[in-house]
């Protein structure tokens, strides 16, 4: 019992001199601005705030500068272009600086007295520096060809932004969506003396991307936010994917009618644009010209990247109805050979791996359904009157 006595007075006594060491407390006063706080050189009418959750009995500050010395706001005695702002009964304690200068570069210090109690809290308020104009490399070992990027290869691209207070935040984005963290690689950050003693930071992020005919024509794009810039800064680079005419399985079309006239449509991808060759019985019909009944159209790029229309057209079904077409499709990285297949289909089933159709110009069909309907309400007028 003896011993218990003894610890407890000893844990009063720890608590006491405690208490008397370290009146000074700072976890519960909030800074505005949050430290650290960066400010361009000359900027005007800068605030500097403490706010607390309970009245303010007294406040004292500390300036950054050449001089240490606590200075009590109530007194009104402040250094030039030093005026007291905030209001006691709200929790409130600091100052304005006219301007902001290389002398008030520095920790600004406020020390505040609630019911007897002093807590304490600072802002370090440092230089705001603009970082250079970002840049956005591409890794030199990445295969190029024809003015683009060669498909199915990991692309390197690096984003820099240099020399800048505080460091600058960087993005990315593919086609305007952020990209996927596994292809982030860490940023690197770097500090960097300069002659007036400043450090200026420069931060670096590399991402890898595995680059395939579906990225064409999507737009890969850094964004550099800093304090000093509105809006942010965006750096872009447009993925023009090269790659030869893709292939497709499989193509078939509805047979070509009985007569009139029809125009086959294929679509396919290739990066840049293929020169194509049709072949029908025998004959070799480039695109943009004509053999017999059939005419070979100039590939029409769609809306979609990399993506095109071929057309051929059968001037008169009647005297031909082939069941069997050939495209050919060349560009710089390759050629693509499609074989096209025309097939009955009944008007109930739909045939597996149909890929395009036909486009049919005759309209001797809808002109017949019209005299038939026509017909028919004739007939039903003239039975109501007989």
């Amino acid at each position: 019992m003896r011993n218990d006595y003894h610890r407890l007075s000893l844990l009063v006594a720890l608590c006491s001199c405690y208490s008397l060491l370290a009146p000074v407390r700072s976890q519960q006063i909030e800074t505005i601005p949050a430290s650290p706080s960066y400010h361009t050189l000359y900027e005007r009418n800068l605030d500097l705030l403490c706010r607390a959750d309970k009245p303010i009995d007294q406040c004292n500050v500390r300036l950054p500068g050449p001089s240490t010395e606590t200075l009590d706001v109530t007194t009104n005695v402040l250094p030039g272009g030093v005026k007291r702002i905030g209001d006691f009964s709200r929790g409130e304690c600091g100052v304005r600086l006219a301007t902001f200068t290389n002398e008030r570069i520095g920790k600004f210090v406020c020390i505040v007295t609630i019911n007897g109690q002093q807590f304490e809290s600072a802002i370090e308020l440092r230089k705001r520096v603009p970082p250079r104009p970002t840049e956005l490399k591409i890794a030199k070992a990445t295969a190029l060809i024809d003015g683009g990027l060669r498909a199915n290869q990991l692309l390197k691209a690096r984003c820099i932004s240099r020399n800048g207070l505080p460091v600058a935040n960087l993005t990315w984005l593919l086609d305007g969506k952020p990209m996927d963290e596994s292809a982030l690689k860490p940023a690197q950050i770097t500090a960097e003396e300069q002659q007036d003693g400043t450090s200026l930071e420069t931060i670096q992020e590399e991402v890898h991307l595995y680059v395939t005919p579906a990225e064409n024509g999507q737009t890969l794009e850094c964004v550099t936010n800093h304090p000093a810039f509105k809006p942010e800064l965006r750096n872009s680079f447009l993925l023009n994917i090269k790659f030869p005419p893709e292939e497709i399985p499989h193509i078939h079309i509805d047979e070509l009618p009985a007569s009139g006239s029809a125009t086959i449509n294929i679509t396919i991808h290739a990066n840049p644009k293929p020169f194509t060759r049709w072949t029908v019985n025998g004959r070799h019909i480039k695109e943009g010209e004509s053999a017999d009944i059939y005419q070979a159209y100039i590939p029409r790029p769609t809306s979609a990247k990399g993506e095109y229309r071929v057309l051929l057209k059968n001037n008169d079904c009647s005297m031909e109805r082939p069941s069997l077409f050939t495209l050919e499709a060349t560009n710089a990285l390759g050629t693509q050979t499609y074989v096209i297949k025309a097939v009955r289909v009944d008007a109930n089933e739909v045939e597996p791996g149909r890929n395009d159709d036909y486009y049919t110009d005759d309209s001797n069909g809808s002109t017949f359904w019209l005299i038939s309907v026509w017909t028919f309400f004739c007939s039903v007028i003239a039975t109501r009157l007989l």
